[in-house]
């Protein structure tokens, strides 16, 4: 089969307008007897034995009904469109098949049906077996409500943003309100800020000065012996 081997589209129901009966899901007796139609049996007997030993004639109002019922779900589903969940029809065939695809109440939702024999609905109390089709069931997006609790590899997101997270942050930056306290290595810092004296030892981290900003040093040490 190829892709334009597309049956013609209909977009009138076969006699829209002419006279047709209703066909029910069930024969009764009075259907058998007056050679009527009936989904779970067809035409009775009746209507296939010869007029001379008491057969009734097919009615033509059964066929227009038949053919409008089948020819109306066509158009309805070559028009695109999705039945929504009913609890009757549900009992009727046994539940919806693994892979049945549902329309929401609302514009929300198209429900894809996961079990077989599924008497659910998608939009009750009890949706088992059922998944949300626009709201992502492979997690390929994030949710907004969610504020990027949901995604998978916070931390490779962050790399990729540039940004760092708290622990990060505070092993990376020096809280304003520690006042240096919060060095983890402070002869080095002491050091690498060349704040040594000309004669190259080492001034200690307690005797760092503790007013004004700390000069170039050049021979002498802020603060006392």
């Amino acid at each position: 089969m190829k892709l334009n081997d597309k049956p013609r589209q209909l977009a009138v129901p076969f006699a829209s307008t002419g006279d047709k009966n209703n066909i029910p899901d069930k024969a009764t007796q009075q259907t058998k007897e007056s050679g009527n139609a009936a989904y779970d049996s067809g035409f009775p007997p009746v209507t296939m034995t010869p007029i001379s030993a008491g057969g009734i004639p097919p009615h033509g109002k059964d066929f227009n009904g038949l053919m409008h019922d089948i020819t109306a779900a066509i158009r309805y589903v070559q028009a695109g469109g999705l039945y929504t969940y009913n609890a009757d029809f549900a009992g009727a065939i046994g539940g919806y098949a693994k892979d049945a695809i549902l329309a929401g109440v609302s514009t929300t939702a198209v429900w894809l049906n996961t079990i077989d024999d599924n008497l659910t609905d998608p939009e009750g109390a009890d949706s088992a077996g059922w998944v949300n089709l626009l709201a992502d069931p492979l997690k390929l997006f994030l949710w907004q409500k969610n504020n990027l609790s949901d995604l998978q590899n916070k931390g490779t997101a962050r790399d990729n943003l540039q940004v760092y997270s708290q622990e990060q942050t505070d092993l990376k930056y020096l809280a304003k309100d520690q006042n240096g306290s919060d060095i983890p290595e402070k002869p080095l810092f002491v050091q690498n800020i060349g704040a040594l004296p000309a004669n190259g030892t080492a001034v200690a981290a307690n005797r760092l000065a503790s007013r004004g900003a700390l000069p170039a040093l050049t021979g002498t040490t802020r603060g006392s012996d």
